[in-house]
């Protein structure tokens, strides 16, 4: 492969991606087309590339959530949570926490959806402007898919790349990991931003949310999710991959719900559960696979892998340090899961070379990429959504100091404290 052509067409892709001139999937698959045709990207290869296991993941989840939303959860955990808050600046904290915890089974997009939706309403409801508790449950959830294996991309990806597995996120090497340590860093943010966000205010929350009553498909739905889980905790003694677990968990929930449904039962189809799948983002996954693919293919990868031996070699918390804070800056205006994918391949290129495994290097990385995403718009595409429904509720163009004088301060704030968090922790690991 010419890995000029290579290195000129990956850029184009990914420059078409962060200032979305067109939509990021089709830029990405331009990408891939262009990437075959000019550089000589073999068609096997580029399909080869993509991690289905992965892709599987995520539409495995994804069809148990959408049965979930068909059966009003979200709608009723809001109304819990209201009814466990008087104060309106306590409701937002509240709900800015639970779209974090939920987001790292959920996708975050669709966290932002519902609860994000559900806070504005609150929001014009107390006559207080729905940017800042909108932007509280997006900066929330894109915060803590990275908790746990399930969640969002990134985790995914350091199974797919690094062989992570799903206890691993709670303990690794003996240490305490993602789980625990992003708790910590994620109840600190919450709760200094919410309250800055919230200060002296006293309205309380406004009356009128009840809770829906939860039916048959409630009670399927969430069985059979607790039922993955477990399965996914269990893989390696199971020897199935992650993404066979997910379809078979996701495939049992809606068998019997369909046997259910056909003996006459009021239960949602299978196409209602299909509707909250994010077909559009499974593809952008995928051709990310793909296009990061023709870089490893053309040796790019490791040319810059050889670049970067010298941050291994001085020892491990130098090259925690530098690893972090280059993958989280950069991160704050680059798409994280595009930039994650590149430089996960990027570390574990440099440890083949240098025969040194920084363990720490490769959580930092993941961390610090979630963290810094939550600057823009661009580097967090789920934002996007939370400023989309922002709008909408408060009827307007929202300009964007308004929105980074909210998101920039907490992602720089989300880096810095869970660097020293975690630099005690993964800054002295091998």
């Amino acid at each position: 492969m010419d890995q000029v052509v290579t290195l000129a067409v990956f850029l184009v892709a990914i420059a078409a991606v962060i200032s979305r001139v067109v939509d990021e999937t089709v830029a990405v698959l331009a990408g891939i087309v262009a990437m075959i045709i000019l550089a000589g990207y073999p068609v096997i290869d580029a399909f080869n590339a993509v991690d289905w296991n992965v892709i599987m993941i995520l539409l495995g989840m994804w069809v148990i959530t959408g049965y979930m939303v068909e059966a009003r959860i979200p709608e009723y955990i809001a109304a819990w949570a209201a009814g466990k808050t008087r104060s309106y600046a306590g409701f937002i904290v509240l709900m800015s926490i639970l779209s974090g915890f939920l987001s790292m089974f959920v996708d975050n997009v669709l966290v932002i959806l519902l609860l994000g939706s559900l806070v504005a309403e609150v929001a014009v409801k107390a006559r207080r402007d729905p940017l800042p508790p909108v932007m509280m449950v997006g900066l929330s959830a894109n915060f803590m898919g990275t908790a746990l294996l399930m969640g969002d991309l990134p985790p995914q990806l350091l199974h797919s790349v690094v062989g992570m597995e799903f206890m691993d996120f709670i303990v690794f090497m003996g240490r305490p990991s993602s789980f625990p340590l992003l708790t910590v860093t994620f109840i600190i943010v919450t709760l200094i931003f919410a309250r800055l966000l919230t200060k002296s205010d006293t309205a309380s929350v406004p009356e009128g949310m009840e809770k829906p009553r939860l039916g048959l498909t409630a009670w399927i739905s969430i069985g059979g999710f607790i039922a993955t889980v477990v399965g996914m905790a269990l893989r390696p003694l199971l020897g199935y991959p992650l993404g066979f677990i997910t379809i078979a968990g996701a495939t049992a929930t809606a068998l019997i719900i369909e046997i259910l449904r056909r003996a006459g039962r009021p239960l949602p189809g299978f196409e209602d559960a299909l509707k909250h799948v994010e077909w559009r983002a499974l593809m952008f996954y995928a051709g990310l696979f793909s296009l990061v693919g023709g870089l490893e293919e053309a040796g790019l990868l490791e040319d810059i892998a050889r670049r970067l031996t010298d941050a291994l070699m001085a020892g491990p918390l130098e090259a925690y340090t530098v690893f972090y804070w280059v993958a989280g800056l950069l991160s704050m205006i680059v798409e994280h899961d595009a930039l994650l994918l590149v430089f996960l391949y990027i570390a574990r290129d440099a440890m083949d070379i240098t025969g040194i495994t920084h363990w720490g290097v490769y959580w930092g990385m993941a961390w610090s990429a979630t963290l810094g995403s939550n600057a823009t718009v661009a580097a967090a595409p789920a934002l996007y959504v939370a400023l989309t429904i922002a709008e909408e509720k408060a009827g307007r163009k929202i300009p964007a100091r308004s929105i980074l004088k909210i998101t920039v301060p907490y992602a720089l704030a989300s880096m810095a404290i869970h660097f020293i968090i975690t630099l005690p922790v993964w800054g002295v690991a091998t």
